[in-house]
């Protein structure tokens, strides 16, 4: 099998390459944990139900009608009381009366849903017109049991929703962002004092504050486009197959590189093949071990472990590392948006809350689950349990 590598590609174009356009691109995730169960009001109570049943109420007349007139004029002709030019007369006078009977019958059961139809079309344009999408309470008219209007209702409402969860969003990236831009704009202004340039200290104090605060800013971004794409369903997994063994010793030693830490992966499992979307896998496995290396000593390693599940169709996955751990009451937070185990043994480790999120709906997503064993000053154990597509040890 052939080696697995990666294009040499930055990890923002990786993201942004496998992100669609936001609000036109059709979702392509497959078991997104986020997708909400469609809204249906499909039913005969609504005015197209009205219609429809009094259609076939009228149709159903006509052919009553229409038979008994037929048999009239039969009846008269059988027992000779007519002739058969008389008789066909009398059944096409019989028809023409019935016609404007029926006529006139469909357009008066007809009144009242045409009415709604026509009631609904202005309500919604005066709607539109007027910017106030909520129903008028001074019609006399009241439809708003109808499917339609309800269907209308929960479309308002998923779309306040949208818009809240929007807010909400830009609300915690603003105070996310605000710190560390504030610290790069104060210390781009320190630079700008002709006394202070001379001294090469300074200057390089302050290069890697700012460095440090800009990658901060620029990682905080990409975790945001990132959250955002998926837990809409606007990320597009394209899946395929993957050596999970092969594929995580080069996220392994891709992260250890990059982190400058010590990761041990160990493999007890042999050739593992997972049906799989390698970059979103790939950014899934560098949280957790992103996470690990974050709230782990320096000089202890953070600990990779591949072994078959008991079920011989899963495999697993566990990422130990040796450090604050987590409390009980906390685990239930963990991949939640924005959440933080607030403690003082970690209020100075940076991080914006969405690392776990991510990595958790990228998880789920692959059909896959993430558990977590912890205990404070003991740890912490995230386990990956994935489907394979064929195993061999």
């Amino acid at each position: 099998m052939e080696k697995l590598t990666y294009e040499n590609k930055s990890r923002v174009d990786l993201i942004f390459q496998n992100l669609a356009q936001f609000g036109f691109a059709s979702s392509q995730a497959k078991g997104s944990a986020t997708r909400k169960p469609v809204l249906r009001f499909r039913t005969y109570s609504g005015i197209a139900g009205i219609i429809r049943r009094r259609m076939v109420i009228s149709i159903s007349i006509a052919l009553f009608y229409g038979s008994i007139s037929i048999m009239l004029g039969f009846l008269l002709y059988a027992r000779q009381l007519v002739n058969l030019a008389e008789a066909i007369t009398i059944i096409g006078m019989l028809f023409i009366i019935g016609l404007v009977l029926n006529g006139w019958l469909i357009l008066r059961m007809m009144r009242n849903p045409l009415s709604n139809i026509e009631y609904v079309e202005d309500t919604l344009v005066e709607m539109v017109e007027s910017g106030k999408y909520r129903l008028p309470t001074d019609k006399a008219m009241d439809i708003q049991s109808t499917p339609f209007i309800q269907a209308y209702y929960a479309m308002l409402e998923h779309v306040d929703e949208i818009e809240t969860n929007n807010l909400e969003f830009l609300a915690k990236i603003s105070h996310e962002i605000r710190s560390p831009l504030a610290s790069i704009l104060g210390y781009s202004e320190l630079l700008t004092d002709a006394r202070l340039r001379h001294d090469e200290k300074f200057i390089d104090s302050c290069y890697n504050i700012i460095r440090k605060e800009g990658n901060q800013v620029c990682s905080l971004v990409e975790d945001a486009v990132l959250a955002s794409g998926i837990s809409s369903g606007h990320y597009s997994f394209e899946f395929s197959p993957v050596q999970l063994d092969q594929f995580l010793k080069l996220v392994v030693d891709e992260t250890a590189k990059r982190t400058n830490r010590q990761i041990e992966f160990t493999n007890f499992a042999g050739e593992v093949t997972v049906t799989a979307d390698a970059v979103g896998l790939r950014e899934a496995f560098s949280k957790l071990l992103e996470n690990g290396i974050k709230f782990s000593p320096n000089t202890q390693p953070v600990e990779v472990i591949l072994k078959s599940a008991t079920n011989p169709q899963w495999v697993e996955i566990s990422i130990k590392d040796h450090g604050i751990g987590i409390e009980e009451k906390d685990k239930s937070i963990l991949f939640r948006r924005f959440s933080k185990v607030r403690s003082e043994k970690n209020q100075d480790i940076p991080g914006n809350g969405l690392g776990l999120f991510i990595a958790n709906n990228i998880i789920v997503n692959h059909q896959g689950e993430i558990r977590v064993e912890s205990e404070p000053d003991s740890g912490s154990i995230f386990t990956v349990s994935l489907p394979v597509e064929n195993h061999s040890n």
